[in-house]
């Protein structure tokens, strides 16, 4: 299983994930599970489930990047993005199961940001836009606690803080840690790498004498 959270953040989302992968008694801790949309700048997704499935979306031209010169509001994400998640799954091989009432279920659930808004696109295909945060995946409900006892820390902090408290509690995720926003912020690598504890140099600048 995965963790993946969303917390909107002024003009933009911040999305972290944890990198295990787990399969039969093994596991890894390589996984990507939040990516970048190639060539549309400000779009970010995330995927929990299948890892394959997860590949097929991140490497799959799914979004008609005329996207970039309009904005996007929760009816195209259910009418277009929703559908062509569900599509594209089904002509890679990936069986999409019928529900009662004969809407198809995919083997995963997916997390689609765009500039500063953020959907959840559940496993049934229905659609939720992302209020304050979002954690899904396992261990999310304790995920969800911490995130609602950090808000006073930034963004990375409790994305951190989310991931690790969850870690701690289920084998099905671990703290390593991928970030990413939709809309980079000047000290964004400073306040990410003192979030997951990392020591960065940075240069100084001095007055030309």
């Amino acid at each position: 299983m995965s963790l993946v959270i969303a917390i909107k953040d002024k003009d933009r989302i911040v999305l972290g994930a944890d990198k295990q992968a787990s399969t039969g008694g093994n596991k890894d801790h390589t996984n990507t599970k939040i990516w970048q949309i190639e060539d549309l700048p400000g779009a970010v997704m995330g995927s929990v489930g299948s890892a394959r499935a997860s590949q097929i979306i991140q490497y799959s031209p799914i979004i008609d990047k005329n996207l970039i010169r309009q904005d996007i509001e929760t009816d195209y994400v259910i009418c277009v993005i929703a559908p062509a998640i569900a599509a594209c799954l089904k002509a890679n091989g990936i069986v999409l199961e019928a529900t009662s009432n004969d809407c198809p279920f995919m083997p995963n659930a997916f997390i689609f940001a765009y500039k500063d808004k953020a959907w959840m696109i559940w496993n049934d295909l229905s659609v939720a836009e992302i209020d304050e945060y979002l954690a899904v995946g396992s261990a999310s409900d304790v995920a969800r606690g911490a995130l609602f006892a950090t808000p006073d820390k930034n963004p990375f902090e409790r994305i951190v803080t989310s991931i690790d408290a969850a870690a701690a509690t289920t084998l099905f995720v671990d703290n390593r840690i991928d970030l990413l926003v939709t809309i980079p912020h000047e000290d964004d690598s400073e306040k990410a790498a003192k979030a997951l504890g990392l020591n960065i140099i940075t240069k100084k600048k001095t007055k030309n004498k």
